[in-house]
């Protein structure tokens, strides 16, 4: 087996520090990982000396709040394993992970890095909460086995690999957004191919709001995303972004034109409850799953916040459409 080393950024990571250590620290006493290196990205909150305090390595990122893509790359540098395991400082890992990583990146099949995915009993109760991460929960649950992305939440890399690559880049991405996407790219541009190991389980600690999760959903994934498939890469057809999901992207679309059409002739609502129910039809696979986890008033909850994902990720994909067309044209009116 090769050698795995756990490197976590840091940033204010608050209460749940020691139980997102725990199973970190247990894999090094047990002798699945050699160590654990946390990079600190100027957090004010106590977390690093807890963390020494406790056991683990401890660096400065080398600035404050410099992101997670510069404090990854800082702690693999530093980093003495064969392999590496990211985790982020809001997700505690289930206690095979370790050496899950070490078994897969270890064998004949040749992938260079993995991801998992997170678990489907979110902590925190809220209607947003357990939208989000049920949703990121069933993406990754239903994704293809080898992969053309790559998440750093739950996530390992050989290390080799990584640093032909350059690592993550962190002049591009100086705050959390594709930078583990853009890295899973240029993986597979190198021939290097990637497992989504579905039984390589997480639990995410994180609180969601409405306006976090869209501001994050926009700003942090869906316009960064779209500029990197478009300029970059070409088309794309994994997890958020698979044809399937492109078509129900499009049914939200078209429902809420019926309804703004409906205002002005309300027979077209008709229409409107048809295209409603077909929308919970072919997403009634994460319906199905808040609703055994939470009741009915959340499976409502979750039909409206998917609709709302669907539309601004659209209006998304549309703005960055409109760019790099203006963006051309503006190039050949300067050639």
């Amino acid at each position: 087996m090769k050698s795995l080393s756990i490197v976590m950024p840091l940033y204010n990571a608050g209460a749940d520090l020691p139980r997102v250590l725990q199973p970190l620290l247990a894999a090094i006493s047990e002798g699945t990982a050699l160590e654990l290196v946390v990079v600190d990205d100027g957090s004010t909150d106590g977390g690093p000396e807890l963390c020494r305090k406790l056991g683990a390595r401890v660096m400065s990122s080398g600035g404050k709040c410099l992101g997670p893509a510069k404090a990854r790359n800082t702690g693999v540098a530093e980093a003495q394993g064969e392999l590496v395991l990211f985790v982020d400082s809001d997700v505690i890992l289930h206690d095979d992970v370790p050496a899950r990583v070490c078994e897969q990146l270890s064998s004949d099949e040749g992938w260079v890095a993995m991801f998992g995915s997170y678990n489907d009993r979110p902590p925190h109760r809220s209607l947003v909460s357990q939208y989000v991460n049920l949703r990121h929960h069933w993406v990754h649950q239903h994704g293809e086995r080898e992969a053309t992305t790559f998440w750093s939440g739950c996530g390992a890399v050989v290390r080799q690999a990584y640093l032909d690559v350059g690592g993550f880049n962190s002049a591009q991405f100086p705050r959390p957004m594709v930078e583990d996407i853009d890295l899973g790219y240029r993986l597979r541009e190198q021939g290097g191919r990637i497992l989504l190991d579905k039984n390589m389980l997480c639990t995410h600690l994180k609180r969601w709001s409405l306006h976090n999760m869209v501001v994050t959903d926009i700003f942090g994934r869906a316009l960064p995303w779209t500029r990197m498939i478009i300029e970059q890469r070409g088309g794309e057809t994994n997890l958020n972004v698979s044809p399937a999901e492109k078509l129900k992207a499009g049914l939200s679309g078209i429902l809420t034109l019926s309804l703004i059409a409906g205002c002005w002739d309300t027979r077209i609502w008709a229409l409107s409850a048809t295209l409603l129910a077909l929308a919970f039809y072919v997403n009634r696979g994460l319906f199905c799953l808040i609703g055994r986890r939470n009741g009915m008033v959340h499976v409502l909850a979750g039909l409206f916040l998917h609709q709302l994902y669907y539309h601004y990720s659209v209006l998304c994909f549309i703005y960055c459409q409109i760019e790099a067309r203006l963006r051309s044209g503006r190039a050949r009116t300067t050639s």
